[in-house]
């Protein structure tokens, strides 16, 4: 399959793990705060350090990690990002308004090529009532030099997400609970260019994330083309209603809104 870059405008738009701040950390006293994660996804970039209103609130991010959600103050929000550990802002400051809800930051493009502007996309996250018997899954498309993809399952027996090109991200689908195995293809059909297996909880809220190179050779960084797969949020535990970050994955959501 031959690379079809397609560049993204920079700003913010409506797009394993670490995290200075725990989960549920604020940053300012407000009435109501708003769920922030961050998920760094350009291949070519070094680790980042993301600021909000001018604090220190993501320290030394790299590829392929996403962080817990952060309690922010709901409204007006200045975000930037800069290389980890110096004052070089690779992208920002920009303002964003948040509401009461959940949402992810996504880095994005590349740094060290003219092919993909190097951007932040702010996506809103549904992390709300339990699915019962399903599971909600969407996903990212961040890979620069892939073209537009499918997702498909189980040999392609269903197609999840259809034309999804880069710097896109589907709406959500609700799928059965089970174990899917997970094909990224050409759009319009195709071999696989990347597939994987993956479980998929009951009540639980999924984000895939396309990302990395499909030709690293040919390209500035070493990263190749790879799923990550974020479960953002979780249903509790039949019995007793609690929730809790689910086992071994970041990004837990605030729960049912």
């Amino acid at each position: 399959m031959s690379p079809n870059r397609r560049s993204v405008l920079q700003g913010i738009g409506v797009l394993s793990a670490s995290a200075v701040l725990p989960a549920g950390t604020a940053l300012a006293d407000s009435g109501e705060t708003a769920g922030l994660r961050v998920a760094h996804a350009s291949p070519d970039a070094p680790a980042v350090d993301v600021y909000v209103d001018g604090a220190k609130a993501v320290a030394d991010l790299e590829f392929g990690s996403v962080t817990d959600y952060l309690e922010v103050p709901t409204g007006d929000r200045e975000i930037a990002v800069n290389v980890a550990g110096t004052e070089t802002t690779v992208f920002g400051p920009v303002t964003v308004t948040l509401a009461a809800e959940d949402y992810s930051a996504v880095a994005l493009g590349e740094v060290t090529s003219d092919d993909t502007t190097f951007t932040v996309s702010l996506l809103q996250d549904t992390n709300g009532a339990n699915l019962d018997d399903e599971a909600r899954i969407r996903a990212v498309h961040a890979s620069p030099d892939a073209p537009a993809v499918d997702v498909t399952v189980n040999d392609g027996a269903l197609t999840v997400f259809e034309d999804l090109a880069f710097g896109e991200s589907s709406g959500y689908a609700v799928v059965p609970a089970a174990e899917y195995n997970i094909e990224i293809r050409p759009a319009g059909g195709g071999d696989p260019v990347f597939e994987t297996t993956a479980t998929l909880a009951a009540g639980s809220t999924y984000t895939a994330f396309a990302e990395g190179y499909l030709t690293p050779d040919d390209e500035p960084a070493d990263e190749s083309f790879s799923l990550l797969l974020s479960e953002d949020a979780s249903a509790p535990p039949r019995g007793d209603g609690a929730g809790g970050p689910p086992q071994g994955v970041p990004g837990n959501g605030r729960g049912p809104n």
